[in-house]
């Protein structure tokens, strides 16, 4: 039997952190042209399934100079995603949980490709709108990579209440 690889309407609350002062822009496209699962002129909307999944995803970019942050609620609906927290899966996808979690900047710095682009490559193609992935330094926690959102018939994200609080100083030794 071939595992259902999509999600069909998934929705749910999830959370983005940012800058306060640029809380009307967190619907916007990660500003990076590459991320873990971007590439190229590709725009992908990142989120974490939880306010914590937010603080370890951002502690490597936090700095000490940095505006005020904080950690925006949104209410997702209509997603049609595939849940790579899932071994199954990902067995029928052919991805190990390895290349999920490849450090996929240290890979493009060497000029190679991400086993992370290609695969969201390869989800873009089957015409899904994301993927839900675990966190590479927290398995427990849940990320959301979203591909396109709020256009047409596809994902609807909309804010859902006032930031929380982000602790710039979060898991620090």
């Amino acid at each position: 039997m071939k595992p259902n690889l999509t999600l069909a309407n998934h929705a749910g609350r999830y959370w983005r952190a940012g800058f306060l002062d640029r809380a009307a822009q967190l619907l916007n496209p990660a500003g990076a042209p590459h991320g873990r699962w971007h590439h190229h002129g590709q725009k992908a909307l990142y989120l974490s399934g939880s306010p914590e999944g937010c603080q370890v995803a951002l502690r490597v970019y936090v700095e000490k100079t940095d505006p005020p942050r904080g950690i925006f609620p949104f209410q997702i609906s209509g997603a049609r995603i595939v849940d790579l927290r899932d071994a199954t899966t990902r067995a029928a996808l052919g991805v190990p949980l390895p290349d999920i979690h490849a450090f996929w900047a240290d890979i493009a710095a060497q000029g190679k490709v991400s086993p992370t682009w290609d695969l969201s490559d390869h989800l873009r193609d089957l015409g899904l709108d994301g993927l839900l992935s675990p966190s590479r330094s927290r398995p427990d926690l849940t990320h959301l990579t979203l591909f396109n959102w709020n256009a047409g018939n596809g994902p609807q994200v909309i804010p859902d209440g006032k930031p929380e609080p982000f602790d710039p100083d979060f898991a620090l030794v």
